[in-house]
């Protein structure tokens, strides 16, 4: 008979690895240069909602501002 603890294992890892695949799926778009936009993060929450969040990306002369936010749902009502 198993034990208890090595029961609540694979529901466990489960749940986890499905939150990191939830986490995982959004859009991610580059919306200017860090040179005209000093704050990313919330020039990203402005543009996509509260659950986007961004980062300069110093890849280059001045930065890319890249943003990353949920998906907009495909469903037409």
């Amino acid at each position: 008979m198993a034990k208890p603890t090595s029961l609540f294992v694979f529901p466990i890892m489960f749940r986890v690895i499905l939150s990191l695949v939830e986490y995982n799926m959004g859009c991610m778009t580059v919306i200017g240069t860090c040179r005209y936009i000093p704050d990313c993060s919330s020039a990203c929450k402005v543009r996509f909602g509260e659950k986007a969040f961004g980062y300069c990306d110093r890849d280059g002369d001045y930065g890319r501002c890249l943003c990353y936010f949920p998906c907009p749902s495909e469903k037409n009502n």
